[in-house]
């Protein structure tokens, strides 16, 4: 469990939690939906969609070798506290040219363990050891493409659902209340405790106290809610798709 004091008569609560939004990090989020075995529901006919439109744009096989990387998870190096400001294909390019390698590698590790525990070791996984650098470049081409060809559509068609989140949000930290009304609608385990003043998260692992809490909502994440600690920050992971809408808060 994670616990996170809100001492809401000492400071705003916008202090202590907060919220991110990274156009790079939905895209990776609909690359690890299309990378499932069997897709959520809501999005079996875009899986279909986007698979015959890599086939037709020659990528479906360059999609095969970096699946590996997007099945069990979605890789550190797209955190969306880091590149929320990363957008156009030139900010892409620009970011992933000068991220560090073994931060790359790095990133990487965690997913392609889970795959090798399930599946032989895919090719991707010995590349990466022969030539990190190699792959790091190959895989920017292959997200440039894949956001050029057909996310950038999706992404402007969802970008005012986190308008309307980032709304919901804003209203849910007028007070403790409103706050914990709308985070049990993300996860009704999340409690709040009058007497300790603190907010409290399960989370798989050892307790662990954090000093802020940060909402990533997600449209193309269809999955349960993931609670990760990271440093001092709790970060909560949550598909927008399952948030009933909030009733704004009187001023």
């Amino acid at each position: 469990m994670i616990t996170i004091p809100l001492p809401g008569n000492q400071s705003p609560l916008s202090n202590l939690i907060s919220y991110s939004v990274s156009p790079l990090y939905e895209m990776a989020a609909s690359l690890y939906t299309l990378a499932q075995e069997t897709p959520p529901e809501r999005f079996a006919y875009w899986t279909e969609e986007k698979v015959e439109q890599f086939e037709s744009a020659r990528l479906l096989k360059e999609w095969g070798y970096f699946v590996p990387l997007f099945r069990y998870g979605i890789p550190d190096s797209f955190d969306p506290l880091h590149t929320k400001g990363v957008m156009a294909v030139d900010d892409q390019y620009e970011y992933f040219v000068t991220l560090p390698t073994d931060h790359f590698v790095r990133s990487m590790k965690p997913i392609l363990e889970e795959w090798i525990s399930h599946h032989d070791a895919p090719v991707v996984a010995f590349d990466l050891e022969e030539d990190a650098d190699y792959v790091k470049g190959r895989f920017s081409l292959f997200v440039s493409s894949y956001w050029q060809l057909f996310f950038e559509a999706n992404w402007e068609a969802i970008a005012p659902k986190f308008v309307r989140e980032a709304e919901r949000i804003y209203y849910s930290l007028q007070g403790i209340d409103s706050l914990t009304t709308y985070l049990q609608t993300i996860s009704p385990a999340i409690t709040y405790d009058t007497e300790t003043h603190q907010l409290t998260c399960p989370s798989n692992g050892p307790s662990y106290d954090a000093q802020h809490l940060i909402l990533y909502p997600s449209y193309y994440y269809a999955q349960e809610p993931t609670l990760t600690k990271k440093g001092w920050n709790a970060h909560l992971l949550y598909s927008i798709s399952e948030v009933p809408p909030q009733p704004k808060t009187p001023s």
